[in-house]
Order: C-alpha cells, then structure tokens, then sequence
C-alpha cells in the first residue's frame, strides 16, 4: 500500500491533467451507492449558518446529521443534498470544501478505472473543458483531506 501511494504521488496516471468541466447538472449533489454523505467540519458549519442568516448551532441542528465516529454530514433527503432545489445548489457561494474540490477527491483518482466509473460514466462535465493540472488537482485533494482533518 505504501508503495502505491508513493507512486500516486510521484507520476499518477494523471500528471498530463484531467479535463473537467462543472455543468451545473446537480449530480454530484445525488446520493450514489456508497456516496451520500457532504461532511461538513465546524468552520465549513459556520460559514453555511452565517450564509443562511442562523447560529451555528440551529444549522447544525436543522441541516445535519451526526455520522461516522462525531462527524457531521449535511443531510440528504430523497437521494440528494437538502440544499439541491430545482437542480440548483442554494448555498453555491458557501458550499464545503468537499463540494468545491469534487471530483478531485482521492478515491476517484486512485486508477483510470475508478476516474471512469466514478466520475465519467456519471458526470456530463468529465473529458470537457479546461484541462486541470496535476499541481491543482493536487492542491484540491490536499484541500479535501485538510477539511477532514477537523470535525
């Protein structure tokens, strides 16, 4: 496992880049198989309740669920984010950090295979658009786990 991680760091499948495109679909915001859970630490909290005008503690209690070992989750209901609308995210200018870095997110970069079966089999924006460097998509993963790090 070591081995592969330090490989995936130095010369990952994708260093050329990986063209991706947001559309705007709304389907990263849908519940997939193992996907349905947007964590949500206490600074990402804080800034959603300030963005909807309440206190921390009233979003947390009204928009998230307690979930793996004292994480936070915004909730889902029906198969999607309480905040997709019409296909629209209603917090866009607030969204988590897990939000804004989507799709590069270390599990859909693991292999070509997983890139294909989680991101473009299911994502309209994969393979359009800019190319998106090795060093940003880097940065977005760093940015994901950095987020994780605090509940």
């Amino acid at each position: 496992m070591e081995e592969r991680k330090e490989t995936l760091e130095e010369s990952p499948w994708w260093a050329e880049g990986l063209a991706f495109e947001c559309t705007g679909c709304g389907k990263c915001c849908l519940a997939r198989e193992h996907y349905q859970y947007v964590y949500v630490n206490i600074h990402e909290r804080r800034k959603l309740a300030q963005h909807l005008g309440l206190a921390v503690a009233a979003f947390t209690q009204k928009y998230t669920d307690l979930v793996d070992a004292g994480y936070r989750s915004l909730r889902f209901e029906n198969g999607a984010c309480i905040f997709l609308q019409d296909g629209l995210c209603q917090v866009h200018e607030a969204k988590p950090v897990q939000c804004a870095t989507w799709p590069f997110w270390e599990e859909n970069l693991e292999s070509p295979e997983a890139w294909e079966n989680e991101v473009a089999d299911f994502s309209p924006g994969a393979g359009r658009g800019p190319l998106i460097s090795a060093k940003e998509i880097r940065a977005a993963m760093k940015k994901t786990e950095r987020a994780g790090d605090s509940k």
